[in-house]
C-alpha cells in the first residue's frame, strides 16, 4: 500500500523567504570562510546606501548613480559588482569602483576600506570625510580610525559597528533601521 502525501498546505510568503534564506545561508557555509566572508561584505555594502541620508550635493543629479569605491578588497569588488548588475538602491544604480589609494574620486558616495588598505586607512578617511562619503572599513579598530561603519566578527558571524560622531562629521545621517541592527551604536567620540 503507497504511503499517503501529507496534505497540501498553503506557504505563506514569509515560510518561503524563510527556506530562501536557509538555502543561501547553506551555500555561503559550503564555500570558504573567506569566499563566505567577502559575499557576506558585498551584499552589506550593497544594501547599506539604502539606509543612509547624504547632502544634496553628494549627487551631481537626480539620476546619479550611487558609486561604492574599494580600496584593498579585490575579491569584494568582484562579488559587490556581481550583486549591484540591474539593481537599484533608492532608485539609483549602484556602481563599484576599484579606489587607488592615492587619491579618492569626488564622485563616490561609499568607501570601503578592506584589510590590506589598512595601511592607509587615516589618510583615506580623513579624504572622505570632507566628500560626505559612507567610510566603511573591515579593519583593526576601524571605527577608532574614523570609519562610520567597520564590520566585526562576532560568535563566528560577521556583523558591523556604527559611529554617530563619524557620520556627523561627514554630514551623513544614518537610519535608526541600521543603527538597530548594528552590533554597537558608538554614541560619543571614542
Amino acid at each position: 500500500m503507497p504511503a499517503l502525501a501529507p496534505p497540501a498546505i498553503p506557504c505563506p510568503r514569509w515560510l518561503a523567504g524563510l527556506a530562501v534564506a536557509a538555502a543561501v545561508t547553506t551555500m555561503a557555509h559550503a564555500q570558504p570562510p573567506a569566499a563566505a566572508e567577502e559575499a557576506v561584505e558585498a551584499a552589506y555594502l550593497h544594501k547599506f546606501p539604502g539606509f543612509v541620508d547624504w547632502p544634496a550635493e553628494a549627487f551631481k543629479t537626480s539620476s546619479s548613480p550611487i558609486v561604492i569605491g574599494l580600496a584593498g578588497a579585490p575579491k569584494v569588488f568582484d562579488e559587490l559588482t556581481r550583486i549591484a548588475r540591474g539593481r537599484l538602491v533608492l532608485g539609483r544604480p549602484v556602481e563599484a569602483r576599484v579606489v587607488n589609494t592615492d587619491s579618492l574620486p569626488a564622485d563616490m558616495q561609499v568607501l570601503f576600506i578592506g584589510r590590506s588598505a589598512a595601511g592607509d586607512a587615516a589618510r583615506l578617511i580623513d579624504d572622505a570625510r570632507r566628500a560626505h562619503m559612507l567610510v566603511v572599513t573591515d579593519i583593526s579598530d576601524g571605527l577608532k580610525a574614523g570609519a562610520i561603519l567597520d564590520f566585526v566578527e562576532i560568535d563566528g558571524r560577521l556583523r558591523f559597528e556604527a559611529s554617530l560622531p563619524a557620520a556627523h562629521r561627514a554630514d551623513i545621517r544614518l537610519s535608526s533601521k541600521l543603527l538597530s541592527v548594528a552590533a554597537k551604536v558608538v554614541e560619543e567620540t571614542p
